[in-house]
């Protein structure tokens, strides 16, 4: 057995590829004898065959051929080699039996690297090939050519999750209707080229373009086919797909029809809904309802062959001849398997045993094929679900807190993106040479706008809460596809803490619920608190500006987070800033309560019930005015416009239906009751409570009425004041009390009653009683006095004084001496002062550099006694003018003048 070892060995060494019906090239050139192999190649998949070969060193150097680019070499039956050119990608020894081993090594093309790194990648804005040619980039092996007639959709993002680059590239090319095919070239030194190409593409030519239906001798001098047969398939005939385009609102649907795969066939529709937003207009949706339909076709009608033509390869055309019924027509095959074994000596065989079921120096085939012409376009492939939920970080605009779009869009970035910025602890590693930038640049560009699902929206109505750039999100994807992340909700994080979090200072055992956001410059803040404490049920509004606040239920002092004491129940409105409460229709501010609150919201039936009394007072007191002919009170006719104007009875009710609805009160367990629903007839401010009302302030108040201002009360009105108390009147003034007596008062000081230009009267039904307690009374007057009772009367008149009486005249004295004449001075009350003081003076102040008068100023004249004026100078300058009884001396300050500007004194 030895000498039968060395002697095939020594024939194996001296075996020479030359002229064999199988070659090989590897990186160990003449190592390795090609034994036998088997292959496989098709349209829209690698090719990979299986070379068994022997050699004479059973400890070759498996890692030197890995990876390395190997040529596969058949001879054709014209003498001439057809070559298949690829990589090692496998290599494993099969047996050995002293100097002689077998060796098997797979070949595929350069695209079986792409199976062995997986990514996670981000390609924005990029058609398929876009995406392709830049995953490419990566590969030194890589030989492309594209050979695509149509332009493609460019999408905002195309994402790579957790897919091969294998995987990833050949899905994006079947979704976009893309097939591709393998061509070698035919030399030692060429490579295999990836060719994209469409369905509208030209169809190259095989080698041997005609190939005879003929069978298989020795005698033969070409190659040709033994076997071919005709296969039927069903399929659809229809195909409708529709996706949602949430930009246009609208669901983006077509339908592509073709002709039943027989005449007894039904018509049956494939219906899918790609991703939304798959399809920018119709006609994207036309031309890939028609692609994929082509696909499903493609089945529909095949050939399967077999025989021993060497030439034929995938994806390249030739025409049968010298077949009974398809002679001269042209088929594309689409999947070929390949097998063949070398000539070698039948020792070297048996030595090692025999490697497969093919006799040496023999090749045969078989494969399927369609009609030349038939579109070719591969089946979709399967997309990998989006694995669940995910977070990401908001980015945007450098500097900005918020980026957004008017559709309530926000860019993110997820923690997997790797680039120049990723997120915290990210990788700035790309491990990309084609795209060292990587795709996270933490900006505004990172991705592509992503929709915010609110937890209400419609059309301008909804809730909006956007998230912030740095704020972690929540983010699903639409039908489970990594292309379409929406965010459902925001989180917290180590970063950042909630708004109510608990803690020891926080006085609350997560009680405090609600919303409360930040100004984008981070100055101030705004809330919406809900405080569920037992017993202490409370809502808080509030923002930072101006401390503006609504605070309703348990009050207490609130700081962001924090519950405080104690501050009363209720409800509290308060502002640092200005407040404005207005009611276009009216308004009702009432501290009556109802038990259960049963009754409508301007139901003010206490009030009415007042308004009517004080009416009826106010009247009957008008009654006894007229008697007493005073003028009466106009004002009653005011008042009883307004009770007209809140009362149901008479205004203060809706007059008919409300939106639809009855305005009556509810009633006997019925919607709709008899008594109608309470309103303000006009827009007046009602202001009315059972027990009291107070206004008080430190400073000055003010009530003004353009029309009249009506003052009623049942019992007593009160009205002090701590200085002065004036009534003035532009037209009449009248005191007048029906029961009980009318006193005026002065408790230090004299009273004054006088009638500049008319008469002054005392009348009285009875007596008329004037009593001086300390001194006298004096009566003066310029011309006459009269005193009168009865008939009887008493003139004073110049130096007359005549006694008139019809009866008897009688004076009663102890002594009643008549002197003679005299003469006495007559001392008269001091006249105005305008009239009594005849020394006067009058300043003007004007400025020194412009001549004008000083307005506004305030101003202080004292004179020598001690006496001063203070005052303001008006329009002119001038100042009040003053009164003296004698010639003295004045002097004019200016305590603040209005201008800061030198002033002249005239």
């Amino acid at each position: 057995m030895d000498m039968d070892i060395q002697a095939v060995s020594r024939a194996l060494a001296r075996v020479s590829q030359d002229q064999r019906l199988i070659e090989l090239s590897t990186a160990l050139p003449d190592a390795l004898v090609v034994e036998r192999f088997e292959g496989r190649e098709a349209v829209c998949d690698d090719f990979r065959f299986t070379v068994d070969c022997l050699s004479t060193d059973a400890f070759l150097d498996a890692g030197a051929l890995l990876g390395q680019t190997m040529s596969l070499r058949l001879r054709l039956a014209n003498g001439r080699l057809r070559h298949w050119h690829g990589h090692c990608t496998h290599v494993a020894v099969l047996g050995s039996d002293g100097g002689l081993a077998r060796y098997r090594l797979v070949m595929e093309p350069w695209t079986a690297f792409l199976k062995l790194r997986r990514n996670a990648l981000m390609f924005q804005d990029l058609d398929a090939l876009g995406v392709m040619e830049r995953v490419l980039d990566d590969y030194p092996q890589a030989a492309l050519r594209v050979d695509v007639t149509r332009s493609l959709p460019v999408y905002p993002i195309t994402t790579q999750y957790r897919e091969s680059d294998h995987e990833f590239v050949f899905r994006l090319l079947a979704d976009a209707g893309l097939a591709w095919r393998f061509e070698h070239s035919q030399n030692n030194d060429g490579g295999a080229t990836l060719v994209v190409f469409d369905r509208d593409a030209s169809v190259p030519e095989a080698t041997e373009p005609t190939l005879r239906f003929h069978r298989s001798d020795a005698t033969e001098a070409t190659d040709a086919i033994q076997r071919f047969s005709e296969q039927r398939h069903g399929t659809a005939s229809i195909l409708a797909v529709a996706s949602w385009q949430p930009e246009q609102v609208e669901a983006v649907a077509a339908i592509a029809t073709a002709a039943p795969a027989g005449p007894n066939a039904p018509a049956l529709e494939s219906f899918s809904a790609p991703r939304g937003g798959r399809f920018a207009t119709r006609s994207d949706a036309d031309q890939h309802a028609a692609l994929q339909l082509d696909a499903l076709r493609l089945p529909q009608r095949l050939h399967a062959g077999a025989g021993s033509a060497r030439s034929m390869a995938s994806g390249f055309a030739f025409t049968l001849t010298q077949h009974p019924d398809l002679s001269g027509q042209a088929f594309l095959p689409l999947v070929i398997e390949h097998r063949a074994a070398n000539n070698l000596d039948s020792g070297v065989v048996e030595l090692l045993g025999h490697a497969g079921d093919i006799e040496r120096g023999n090749y045969r085939n078989r494969f399927l094929a369609v009609t030349s012409g038939t579109p070719v376009v591969p089946v979709a492939r399967y997309k990998p679900s989006a694995p669940g939920l995910q977070t990401a970080m908001v980015v945007g605009l450098p500097e900005s807190a918020v980026t957004s779009t008017r559709d309530h869009q926000v860019r993110i970035q997820f923690p997997w993106q790797r680039g120049t910025a990723p997120n915290t602890g990210g990788l700035t590693d790309t491990a990309s040479h084609a795209n060292p930038d990587g795709h996270a640049p933490g900006d505004h560009t990172s991705g592509t706008w992503v929709r915010v699902a609110e937890w209400m929206a419609g059309p301008n109505w909804g809730s909006h809460a956007l998230p912030r750039v740095g704020s972690e999100v929540l983010v699903e994807f639409l039908h489970s596809d990594i292309d379409q992340p929406v965010i459902t909700g925001q989180l917290y994080n180590g970063n950042v803490a909630p708004p109510f979090a608990l803690a020891d200072a926080s006085n609350h055992p997560g009680t405090l619920s609600g919303l409360h956001t930040q100004s984008l410059d981070g100055g101030g803040t705004q809330q919406w608190v809900m405080d569920d404490a037992p017993g202490q049920l409370r809502q808080r509004l509030h923002t930072s500006l101006a401390d503006s606040r609504l605070e309703l239920g348990y009050l207490i002092d609130h700081d962001n987070a924090r519950r405080s004491g104690v501050r009363g129940s209720g409800f509290d409105l308060a502002t640092l800033g200005w407040a404005n409460v207005r009611a276009g229709q009216g308004m009702l501010l009432s501290t009556t309560a109802r038990q259960e609150g049963a009754s409508t919201q301007m139901d003010v039936t206490e009030a009415v019930a007042q308004l009517k009394g004080a009416q009826r007072t106010a009247q009957a007191l008008d009654d006894a005015v007229g008697i007493a002919q005073v003028a009466p009170l106009r004002a009653n006719e005011r008042q009883t416009d307004l009770l007209a104007a809140v009362d149901p009875e008479q205004d203060g009710h809706y007059s008919g239906a409300v939106n639809g609805q009855a305005a009556t009160k509810p009633a006997g367990g019925q919607r709709d009751g008899g008594d109608p629903v309470e309103r303000l007839a006009t827009p007046l401010l009602f202001v009315e409570g059972p027990d009291a009302i107070a206004l008080a302030t430190p400073k000055s108040a003010l009530a003004y009425a353009g029309g009249n201002l009506h003052l009623t009360t049942q019992q007593d009105a009160h009205i002090a004041a701590g200085q002065t108390f004036a009534g003035v009147a532009g037209g009449q003034l009248a005191l007048f009390a029906q029961r009980g007596p009318i006193k005026s008062i002065a408790a230090d000081g004299p009273i004054s009653l006088q009638a500049n230009t008319g008469k002054l009267e005392v009348l009285a039904d009875q007596s008329v009683t004037i009593n001086a307690s300390d001194e006298r009374i004096d009566v003066l007057a310029k011309e006459k006095i009269i005193l009168q009772a009865g008939q009887s009367r008493i003139t004073l008149e110049g130096g007359d004084i005549t006694f008139a009486c019809p009866g008897e005249f009688r004076v009663k004295a102890g002594q009643v001496p008549f002197a003679g004449g005299a003469k006495a001075k007559n001392t008269i009350p001091p006249l105005p002062i305008s009239l009594a003081q005849m020394f006067s003076e009058q300043f003007r102040v004007v400025n020194d550099d412009e001549n004008t008068p000083l307005v506004g100023a305030h101003y202080r004249i004292a004179g020598q006694d001690g006496q001063y004026w203070e005052g303001v100078t008006d329009s002119d300058g001038l100042t009040e003018r003053v009164y003296t009884r004698s010639v003295t001396g004045l002097t004019l300050s200016i305590i603040a003048p209005s201008k800061d500007k030198d002033i002249t004194i005239r």
